[in-house]
């Protein structure tokens, strides 16, 4: 029997969806991702969601809305850890109790744990336990779940591959995946900074073992996965030459984007190597105000090279 699994398209879906969906449909599944944010997408989960979440949750749960009566599960892992000794933000752990809580008449959610903190390995049972709800076996989910980690292997190639030599300006962007490669909730930063003439490279375009070795230079150790590479990324932006400026974007009510950007400010400030500026988004960002900011920057870019 084949499956429809709905994938929210938001938080971890941006940096996990192509493993995700390769995972699902090897195993004879039909993925069926939400639309791309909007206006009401967004309305809806503000809607749903507690004033205190942030707003990246606000806008899953809005996601979770559009999907719930077209799919047969919804897929809603928890999320405790991706790496070794380490950790994501706790929202990631009770997303499917807050979906459960805040959203009526949902199909089944397929939450199973994701917890690599102490073996990579344990990836392997989660998928299992994917398999036993869909009624797969260990050949198939095996086979599946080699396929998903390679094609996860060939996107971050593929980002890593990225350059563009026709910019004079090249831009350090800083932030989640689920900020800047969400066209709504970004409000197309990217594709704004390229029409300024501006390139922009994200933590994604960076090699892993560079972050690695930005991160033993930290104070202390960062448990907090994303945060570290946040944060390895900046201090490898700020050793580049051909780095102009760096932007970091953040979202209202994150507690660590908060913390990680003052550390950042702090270090520019120190080593005044590039400017730096920090832009927090959220449900009532207007656009004519970011795209402001980003000229005002820009222009201080072009004022000091000139």
């Amino acid at each position: 029997m084949s499956f429809k699994i709905g994938i929210p398209k938001a938080l971890l879906y941006y940096k996990y969806y192509r493993g995700w969906n390769k995972f699902f449909e090897e195993l004879g599944c039909e993925v069926v991702n939400s639309d791309k944010s909007t206006k009401d997408i967004v309305d809806k989960g503000v809607s749903l969601s507690v004033d205190e979440a942030c707003f990246p949750v606000k806008l899953f749960l809005g996601h979770v809305d559009y999907l719930k009566d077209k799919v047969d599960y919804l897929f809603i892992p928890r999320v405790i850890s991706v790496q070794p000794r380490e950790y994501l933000c706790p929202k990631f752990m009770g997303l499917p109790d807050m979906v459960r809580h805040n959203i009526d008449r949902i199909p089944p959610i397929i939450d199973t744990t994701i917890n690599m903190r102490s073996r990579k390995r344990d990836l392997l049972k989660s998928a299992f336990e994917v398999g036993d709800i869909l009624g797969k076996g260990y050949i198939e989910v095996t086979k599946a779940l080699f396929k998903a980690l390679r094609e996860l292997r060939r996107y971050k190639k593929e980002m890593l591959d990225k350059s563009h030599d026709r910019f004079d300006y090249k831009i350090g962007l800083l932030g989640h995946e689920y900020i800047i490669y969400d066209p709504h909730v970004s409000m197309n930063l990217i594709k704004k900074l390229r029409k300024m003439g501006v390139d922009v490279i994200t933590s994604e375009m960076v090699d892993d073992q560079i972050l690695e070795e930005q991160a033993k230079g930290f104070s202390k150790d960062m448990f907090w996965t994303l945060s570290k590479s946040m944060l390895g990324s900046a201090y490898h932006f700020f050793e580049r030459d051909d780095i102009d400026g760096i932007i970091q974007l953040t979202a209202f009510g994150c507690g660590p984007d908060s913390l990680v950007g003052e550390m950042v400010e702090r270090e520019s400030k120190r080593r005044r190597s590039q400017p730096f500026i920090s832009l927090n988004l959220d449900e009532h960002t207007g656009e004519a105000g970011l795209v402001t900011r980003l000229e005002a920057f820009i222009d201080m870019i072009r004022w000091e090279g000139a």
